[in-house]
This record gives C-alpha cells, sequence and structure tokens, in this order.
C-alpha cells in the first residue's frame, strides 16, 4: 500500500460508492427493510436484482433509498466488490444495477429455447400445458405471435393441433384457453371410461359369481326324491297275433283318410296300417298302434 492511509474520518459505510446526494438522504424512520435472500458469487445476478426491485416497488421508497438498502442483500466477496467500487461513482439504482450485472454476467443463467419444448408421446395435455407454462415462464420477453408459433408446433399431432392449424388463433392467450378446454375434456373422458370400466367388471364379477353357485350345485351329491324311482312293470311275452288281440280290447280307430302315398312307380301301393285301414303309414310306422300295445302289454 506504499505507507498510504485513509483519513481517520472515512468509515465503512462513508466509502461506499454512491455520491454525496445518496448518501446524505436519511431513510425515514418508519421504513421496514423487507424478507430478501442474500447474493453470493454463485447466484443469478438477474434474478436477484428482479427480486430486490419487485419489493422495493410495493414499498413505494425512492431511488436513493433503495441505493442504500441494495448492501444489506449481498455477502461475502459480492459485498467486498460493492464497497471497493470508486467513491462517488454511483448517482442512482439504475447504474448501481449495470454495474452489478456486468460484473457478475458470467452467472446469468442461460434462457431456455422454446424450439426444444415439446409434448413427449403419451404425455397428457393437462401435464404438457402445465410443463409448458413454467418453461415459457423462465425466458424473458417472448412476443406474442413467437410464442403462438413454438406453443402449436410444440403439440403432438391430434385434434388440437389440427383445430389450430385450422382456425389460427390471433393471439397466444386464445391458444392457451383453447388447450385448457381440451385438457380439462379429456380429463373429464378419462374419468368417465375408468367408471365406465369399473361397472363393467363390476358385472363381470356377477357372472362369474353366478356361474360358480352353478358348479358347486353340480357337486352336490343327488338327492332322488319319491317319484323320480322309475316303475318297473312285470315282463309278459307278446301274444302270438297280437293284431286281433288288440282290436278286441283297444278303442275304436280313429275315421280313416284317403291320403294315399305311392312309390315311384304308378299304381303301386307303398304304405298301409290295417289297424287304421288307411295308406298314410305302415303298422310298423303307427305311433298310436304302438301306444295302445304298449299299454295293454
Amino acid at each position: 500500500m506504499e505507507g498510504r492511509t485513509k483519513s481517520p474520518r472515512q468509515t465503512l459505510l462513508t466509502a461506499l460508492p454512491f455520491s454525496s446526494e445518496i448518501m446524505s438522504y436519511k431513510v425515514p424512520g418508519d421504513f421496514k427493510f423487507p424478507e430478501q435472500a442474500t447474493f453470493d458469487e454463485s447466484g443469478d445476478p438477474r434474478e436477484h436484482l428482479l427480486s430486490y426491485q419487485a419489493k422495493m416497488q410495493v414499498l413505494g421508497v425512492r431511488d436513493l433509498v433503495m441505493c442504500r438498502a441494495f448492501l444489506p442483500t449481498l455477502k461475502g466477496s459480492a459485498q467486498r466488490w460493492l464497497v471497493a467500487l470508486p467513491p462517488g461513482s454511483i448517482h442512482n439504482f439504475e447504474e448501481l444495477a449495470d454495474r452489478f450485472m456486468s460484473h457478475y454476467a458470467a452467472n446469468i443463467k442461460p434462457q431456455k429455447d422454446l424450439e426444444n419444448v415439446h409434448q413427449d408421446e403419451g404425455e397428457s395435455l393437462k401435464t404438457y400445458l402445465a410443463r409448458w407454462q413454467k418453461e415459457i415462464q423462465s425466458i424473458e420477453e417472448v412476443e406474442d405471435q413467437t410464442a403462438l408459433t413454438f406453443f402449436i408446433e410444440s403439440l403432438r399431432s391430434g385434434q388440437l393441433y389440427r383445430d389450430l392449424q385450422d382456425n389460427r388463433p390471433a393471439r397466444y392467450a386464445e391458444a392457451i384457453h383453447m388447450a385448457n378446454k381440451r385438457a380439462n375434456t379429456e380429463q373429464a373422458m378419462k374419468h368417465k371410461r375408468q367408471r365406465e370400466v369399473g361397472g363393467s367388471a363390476g358385472g363381470k364379477r356377477t357372472r362369474v359369481e353366478t356361474k360358480e353357485r352353478r358348479r358347486e350345485v353340480a357337486r352336490r351329491p343327488e338327492v332322488r326324491r319319491p317319484y323320480d324311482n322309475p316303475i318297473v312293470h312285470p315282463y309278459r311275452p307278446a301274444p302270438q297275433h297280437p293284431v286281433h288281440e288288440v282290436q278286441a280290447v283297444a278303442p275304436p280307430p280313429p275315421p280313416p283318410t284317403d291320403d294315399r302315398v305311392t312309390n315311384e312307380e304308378a299304381g303301386k301301393i307303398s304304405k298301409y296300417c290295417r289297424y287304421h285301414k288307411s295308406y298314410t303309414r305302415s303298422m310298423e310306422e303307427c305311433f298310436y298302434l304302438k301306444k295302445i300295445m304298449e299299454g295293454i302289454i
């Protein structure tokens, strides 16, 4: 330091790089310093400035107070940097912000590119809209038409993409409104399908339970009822001439019919029932005669 020393009256606070106007301004006694995150060399200077300015503007403080109150928001090497600036080199907060941004420009996080934001395969529209809003809010000063173009191109091919292409909205906000309506509809349809599938599953379970009950009944031992037992009649040999015996005890036969069935050769009768004296069927095929004979036997 070659023997150079500061004046005994030049303390740390009076050696700040602010002008005499800023240093001589008396901060109001009712001024309450807002809670503010401290900044060191590892932070993003842009985010720190935005947060600080927003809080100070809400309080409505003057530019001179903003300069004086900026030092407590720094710590470590950042605080030492501000104190080491030449005295009287800063006359307003705009100059302080420019010096601050220039010195820590390397710490500014690069802005994201909207060209790399796309809706993933299988990603629901509602989930993607939340992700898109988060991405675009991290980018400053995006023109309305630019945001609209990038948003439409980021969507997957589907009904919403076709609607936005066919009827392109005039503003970005209109496209977001259409997308939100479509996302709500998709979510409602998804819930409805789940309820329908649940109802079908309940119906299937009911049918399965019915089949199980039937199988259980089939596996139960069979209980024979008294009237289920077959009646066994004693055997009686058939008579040698059953037709005469049947005719003697049987009720009178139904009236004969005139229907006759002939063979392919003309004039030859193929069937004849001697009991009914009819040509509609043979005796072997006569169901009425068989029932009578069974009853006699």
